[in-house]
């Protein structure tokens, strides 16, 4: 079945999150260390990995911008109190939504996708808190070349943990599963649930956030640059002649 359509992931795909958000903790961290003459990066890290690890632990439709930082501070020794949780909640906010790092090609990409005539669609997870992910959509520059862009559990009820959510969005491009690819950076989630669906599958491996992570599928092609798409295309849809 020749490819007709395409669904990417956002973070860590088409934009690099991680290092937004490392940069993000990394100005939050020099904020404390204003307010704290005690707060050093061993012990700031040591929190945050803590607080992390409760914080992913929530359902993302219950959490909320300051839930983060009041878990900090439930976590620290530190008196930080409500107007200090509000500040680190903003500025941590404010870079995630104004600093994102475009990843190399894509803006390349989506226009030669579009001269190929093919449909585009972003499929994303439900981002920190509720609210967050459609803003930093909104501020993404490459929003006017996707056709259908999907938040789940936003547009869609389903997690991107669900197949179905794969279903809905190729269903949304008006084209079966089979005649769609996705392109993604998390084996487990993005890979094993679109390959599910039955779509061919692209892990985007440039960031290598998740190389150890169990995955029960293998994906049909792994790239570490956004334009060797093309080259993909190009090999399925003469497979498909």
């Amino acid at each position: 079945m020749k490819i007709k359509g395409i669904i990417f992931d956002f973070d860590n795909t088409l934009i690099n999150s991680s290092k937004t958000v490392n940069d993000a903790n990394r100005l939050i961290l020099k904020k404390m260390q204003e307010d704290f003459n005690t707060m050093d990066l061993k012990t700031f890290d040591s929190i945050l990995e803590k607080v992390q690890k409760k914080f992913d632990s929530l359902d993302p439709m219950k959490r909320y911008k300051r839930l983060f930082y009041e878990l900090f501070a439930e976590e620290s020794s530190l008196n930080i109190d409500t107007e200090k949780i509000d500040t680190y909640s903003e500025i941590f906010e404010s870079h995630l939504l104004n600093r994102m790092e475009f990843t190399e090609g894509v803006e390349e990409t989506l226009d030669e996708l579009k001269r190929m005539n093919l449909k585009i669609g972003l499929l994303t997870g439900e981002g920190l808190y509720p609210g967050l992910k459609k803003r930093a959509l909104d501020k993404f520059d490459y929003n006017g070349k996707f056709d259908v862009k999907i938040i789940a559990r936003g547009n869609i009820p389903e997690s991107k943990r669900n197949p179905d959510a794969f279903k809905k969005t190729a269903a949304m491009l008006k084209l079966k599963t089979n005649e769609v690819m996705f392109v993604g950076d998390t084996p487990d989630i993005d890979i094993d649930n679109a390959k599910e669906a039955g779509m061919k599958t692209v892990l985007f491996d440039r960031y290598n956030e998740d190389k150890g992570r169990i995955s029960k599928s293998r994906p049909d092609f792994i790239i570490e640059d956004m334009r060797d798409i093309y080259k993909i295309l190009d090999c399925l849809n003469q497979e498909a002649v």
